[in-house]
C-alpha cells in the first residue's frame, strides 16, 4: 500500500461566509475538526493543516486534533500557494496525499478508505471520487504526477486544476455513494445546510445500538448473534487495517450490531436497511443493505467493492483493483458466525444445504452465495497472512 499524507488547506479568508469557516461548529466539533477527523478515522495518520489568516487561532485548534500546521506566509495568493506550501512539507516517503480544501469537510471516512484502497496494484497519477457523474473533493495525487516543488514555488497559467487535469486520460475515478464529496461550505446557506446532514450522518455508538435493537423487538437470539458478528467484523477490519486498508472500524461495529435489526420481517437485509436509513443511519444502512448477498449496485450499479481483482498486469484508467470494504467485512463475518459460535465456510454451507434439501434452485443460490464468501475469505487471508476462522475465534473467545 502507497504511504499516505493528507492536507487540509485551511488558509483563505473566508469572505463569503463573513466567520472564521474552519472553526464554525458542525456536529459535534467544528469544520476543520470534520475535514481532519475523515483522515484521521479513516487511518490515514500523517494529516497537516495549512493555515494563514488568522493562522494561530486555527492551529491552536489543529493541536487540539493533534495535526501539525504549515503556515502560508503568501496566503492572499490564493489557494495553489496554500497547496504548493503543504506539499512541499511532505516527507520524502510519501508517496501520494490527499488534498482538501477545509470547507469541503462532509466527505465521509469510508470515503477516504476506498480511494486509498483503489491505489492497488499501482498508484494512478490522479484518483478522484466521482458521484452522480462529477469528480468531487479530495483528489488523492501521487508525488510523481506533480513537477518538483521548487517548480510549485510560482502558481502556472493553468493553476493547480490544470497541473492535475495533464492527467486526466489516465486518472482514476472511484464511484462512491457519497454526497459529501460534492459539497463545499462557501456562504452561510451552505453552512446551514451541512448542519442539517451532519445530523443525519451519524454513526450510533454501541449503546444507542444496542437500544436500536431492543426498541425494533429484536429476540435475545438475535442480540446475542448481532454482538457476535459485530465484535468478528471489528476484530477482521483491524487485522486488515494493520495492511492500511482504511477501513472505518466504528461504522464497521455499528453494522454489525444492526445488520439484523429486521431479522423477523421478510427480506430483513433490505428491511432492515429501510428502517436504519429512516432513522437517519445511512452510513450504516449502506453497509447492512447486502450483508445476505453481495450484489454489484455502485452509482446505481455497484457501491460494493468485493468482485474478482485482478493480481497482475498494469492498471489503467479505468482497472482498480477491489479489496474488501466495510459491506465485505460485515458479509464475511456474518457467513463465518452462527448463534454465537464461530463455522468454518464448507460446514455453513453443508448446514444450508442440508436444509434446503427439497428446494434445488435455492441450493443453488446458496452455493454460489457461499462461494462469494469463500472468494473474500481467500482475499482477506492472503492480505492478513493467516485464516479468517482464526481471527473470529480468537475474537469470541478472547485468545491470543
Amino acid at each position: 500500500m502507497a504511504c499516505l499524507a493528507a492536507i487540509v488547506l485551511a488558509a483563505g479568508r473566508s469572505s463569503r461566509m463573513g466567520e472564521l469557516k474552519p472553526l464554525l461548529p458542525l456536529g459535534d466539533g467544528t469544520v476543520l475538526g470534520r475535514a481532519v477527523g475523515a483522515f484521521l478515522e479513516a487511518g490515514v495518520a500523517d494529516v497537516r493543516v495549512v493555515v494563514g489568516w488568522r493562522g494561530a487561532e486555527i492551529a491552536a485548534a489543529a493541536a487540539e486534533l493533534g495535526v501539525p500546521v504549515v503556515t502560508n506566509p503568501d496566503w492572499r495568493r490564493g489557494m495553489f500557494s496554500s497547496a504548493a506550501t503543504g506539499i512541499a512539507s511532505l516527507g520524502a516517503g510519501v508517496e501520494a496525499f490527499f488534498l482538501l480544501p477545509a470547507d469541503c469537510a462532509l466527505v465521509r471516512p469510508e470515503t477516504i478508505g476506498r480511494l486509498a484502497r483503489a491505489t492497488l496494484p499501482a498508484t494512478a497519477p490522479v484518483t478522484y471520487p466521482l458521484r452522480e457523474g462529477r469528480r468531487g473533493h479530495p483528489p488523492l495525487i501521487a508525488r510523481a504526477a506533480l513537477p518538483d516543488p521548487d517548480d510549485l514555488a510560482s502558481e502556472p497559467p493553468e493553476g493547480l486544476r490544470g497541473l492535475l487535469a495533464r492527467h486526466d486520460d489516465v486518472a482514476r475515478e472511484v464511484p462512491v455513494d457519497d454526497p459529501g464529496v460534492l459539497i463545499d461550505l462557501d456562504d452561510p446557506g451552505d453552512y446551514r445546510r451541512a448542519c442539517d446532514y451532519v445530523a443525519d450522518e451519524t454513526i450510533p455508538g454501541a449503546t444507542r445500538c444496542l437500544e436500536l435493537l431492543r426498541e425494533a423487538g429484536a429476540p435475545p437470539a438475535v442480540v446475542a448473534h448481532s454482538r457476535a458478528v459485530a465484535r468478528v467484523a471489528v476484530a477482521l477490519a483491524a487485522r486488515l487495517n494493520e495492511r492500511e486498508l482504511h477501513l472505518d472500524a466504528r461504522l464497521v461495529e455499528a453494522a454489525g450490531l444492526l445488520h439484523d435489526i429486521a431479522r423477523l420481517q421478510p427480506d430483513h437485509a433490505r428491511a432492515g436497511a429501510a428502517l436504519l436509513g429512516d432513522l437517519g443511519y445511512r452510513r450504516v444502512a449502506a453497509v447492512t443493505a447486502h450483508h445476505m448477498d453481495l450484489q454489484p449496485e455502485v452509482e446505481g450499479e455497484s457501491e460494493l467493492e468485493g468482485r474478482p481483482f485482478a493480481s497482475t498486469g498494469p492498471a489503467t484508467a479505468r482497472e482498480e483493483r477491489h479489496l474488501p470494504g466495510e459491506a465485505e467485512v460485515l458479509y464475511l463475518a456474518d457467513k463465518l458466525v452462527a448463534g454465537t459460535d464461530v463455522v468454518s465456510l464448507p460446514e455453513r454451507l453443508a448446514a444450508r444445504l442440508q436444509g434446503l434439501a427439497a428446494e434445488p434452485g435455492a441450493q443453488a443460490r446458496a452455493r454460489e452465495r457461499l462461494g462469494r464468501a469463500e472468494e473474500f475469505a481467500r482475499v482477506v487471508e492472503a492480505l492478513i497472512g493467516e485464516p479468517a476462522e482464526s481471527v473470529a475465534r480468537r475474537a469470541l473467545t478472547g485468545a491470543g
